[in-house]
């Protein structure tokens, strides 16, 4: 989130706060007081400077961590920064600059930013795409859609039987024609993945990472990426970067049954993947296997021939 949107996040931390909502974690009051209170009096700190501070108990990483995250959850710290991945937290108040809004937004004032920055990042949504992992707000959600629309704020359009929201902007996107002939390997994490029942209607692509599900269930692969090429997603990779030899090992590429590469998808892939190759600090890269077989030794022969 922008940090001139930082107001917009306020409703649900003062939910959390209040105990309307909870978060993940039981909150444990006495460890955050101390916490908060060492941070108060000294500077911003991390979860690995208190394990062993006999101030706030005898106290393990996971407590503390536990007890951080509900603090940063309920307004009361924020993340200013990271070391090695580590986060660093301080008082909200002593990182926001002056200049950002902090007053609360009104119900309405939450409700369209809800939407419009969903529809702004996704293109099209529906109310429960909208409310996704948000609690109590659907109704008002469907409401102010049906106002936004009655006011030309927005447009209903119907895709594959069904009825999505979009703003204007964004249809007139169509009118640009865009490059489909790229392959795009996407992280698990990117938004437009988060709701599997939405890739399923919208691209036939039931998508699942797979690094939460024990060895044995696994379909693809432990940290599988889809591959999208022509506006559809054709494909899912499992990989891990190996640093010590700094090769990028292909576990497994894996395309969808009725999917039929040629060769401008596999060369495309290739420029994707040398591409891949660098983001991942790697100078070489191994195709230990892929369904169908016959696709690794084209990969393979390929990225021979492009050193």
């Amino acid at each position: 989130m922008p940090i001139k949107d930082h107001r917009f996040s306020f409703p649900r931390k003062q939910a959390i706060f209040r105990g309307d909502e909870k978060h993940w974690f039981e909150k444990d009051k006495s460890l955050m007081n101390s916490i908060l209170k060492r941070i108060e009096n000294e500077e911003a700190l991390m979860a690995k400077d208190f394990v062993h501070d006999r101030k706030v108990g005898d106290w393990g990483s996971k407590p503390v961590k536990r007890a951080l995250e509900n603090l940063f959850m309920q307004g009361e710290l924020i993340i200013s920064s990271r070391k090695n991945f580590h986060k660093v937290y301080d008082l909200t108040e002593r990182v926001l600059p002056e200049y950002i809004d902090t007053s609360m937004p009104t119900q309405k004032e939450y409700i369209r930013f809800l939407i419009t920055n969903y529809l702004k990042a996704n293109g099209i949504g529906k109310d429960s795409e909208i409310a996704y992992l948000l609690k109590n707000i659907k109704k008002l959600l469907t409401a102010e859609l049906k106002k936004m629309c009655e006011n030309k704020e927005l447009i209903q359009v119907s895709i594959n039987g069904q009825l999505y929201y979009a703003l204007f902007y964004s249809l007139q996107l169509l009118n640009k024609r865009p490059n489909l002939n790229q392959v795009k390997i996407f992280s698990p994490f990117d938004n437009l993945l988060i709701q599997r029942k939405r890739m399923k209607i919208l691209f036939n692509f039931d998508y699942q990472i797979e690094c939460y599900t024990p060895e044995a269930k696994r379909k693809y692969g432990y940290f599988v990426l889809p591959i999208l090429w022509n506006g559809k997603f054709v494909a899912r990779m499992d990989c891990k970067a190996d640093r010590k030899t700094a090769t990028l090992h292909i576990l497994h590429l894996v395309l969808k049954n009725e999917f039929k590469a040629k060769d401008t998808f596999n060369t495309t892939l290739v420029t994707e993947l040398i591409s891949f190759i660098d983001f991942n600090n790697c100078t070489k890269i191994q195709v230990r296997k892929s369904s169908p077989h016959w696709l690794k030794a084209i990969l393979t022969q390929i990225l021979e021939n492009n050193p």
